[in-house]
């Protein structure tokens, strides 16, 4: 009970958020101007609409993730509610989590939303779709699970600013894990060697996660393409908030 009543206020705390309106906003501006693009589609018009669909869905869920996110724990202590929340008998570890959860129910109801806008357009556009359009945004799911844990291990020791910086900075890097593999095998030197191996082998994989360009342009896909990233974000989730978990209980409140 004392885990629902966080999850339930981090949920309707964030869906009070401006910013949250604003970006579904843009999404739905985003994915309408889709059904503008047939004189320039040369005869792929489907093909684009849904890349441009399932694109904004997953950049108006990174942004949600990061900019609400990054702010989850600061809000609390800078509003000194933190103090009335821990007086109680919650453990820190429950405050981890329920703010993780009730961060990851407001974003599986925005995917929802932005998926439903996505049927909408597909329907006036007269596009024919199977289930595996669904793929994608279900491991976005668990892309955010990462981005979630991200920005809640941050802001247990940053300002909302800098944990919403740093967040992206990683989210921005763990699409380019594989660039850094490849830049590892052709460099020459040894201190860029070091630092791209390093960087590959520490952070995030996020790249594992993007199957849109596999299901717009309906290329075979594999179980191991779904349940691996599957797996490979829950590890990830669990140890981040851990982490978070240590550094907030050693938070002096």
């Amino acid at each position: 009970m004392r885990l629902k009543a966080i999850i339930l206020n981090t949920f309707i705390e964030s869906l009070r958020d401006k910013i949250l309106l604003v970006l579904l906003i843009v999404g739905f501006i985003l994915m309408a101007s889709s059904r503008f693009i047939k004189p320039l589609a040369l005869g792929e018009e489907a093909k684009i609409i849904k890349d441009l669909s399932l694109s904004t869905t997953n950049f108006i869920s990174v942004l949600i993730a990061i900019l609400i996110g990054g702010r989850l724990i600061y809000k609390e202590i800078e509003k000194r509610t933190i103090y009335l929340v821990l007086s109680k008998p919650i453990k820190r570890g429950e405050f981890i989590l329920g703010k993780y959860f009730g961060q990851m129910l407001l974003l599986f109801i925005v995917i929802g939303i932005l998926t439903i806008a996505f049927g909408i357009v597909l329907l006036l556009a007269n596009i024919k779709a199977n289930y595996l359009i669904l793929l994608p945004n279900l491991l976005l799911l668990f892309q955010l699970s990462i981005i979630t844990s991200l920005a809640i291990f941050f802001s247990t020791f940053t300002t909302p600013l800098t944990a919403s910086v740093f967040t992206f900075l990683l989210y921005f890097i763990g699409h380019l894990t594989r660039d850094l593999k490849a830049l590892a095998q052709i460099s020459k030197s040894v201190i860029v060697k070091a630092l791209a191996n390093f960087l590959y082998y520490t952070l995030p994989n996020l790249s594992n996660f993007d199957i849109k360009g596999k299901v717009v342009h309906e290329i075979p896909l594999f179980p191991a393409h779904i349940y691996l990233p599957i797996i490979y974000g829950v590890l990830w989730t669990l140890g981040l908030l851990y982490f978070s978990f240590l550094i907030f209980e050693r938070k002096d409140f």
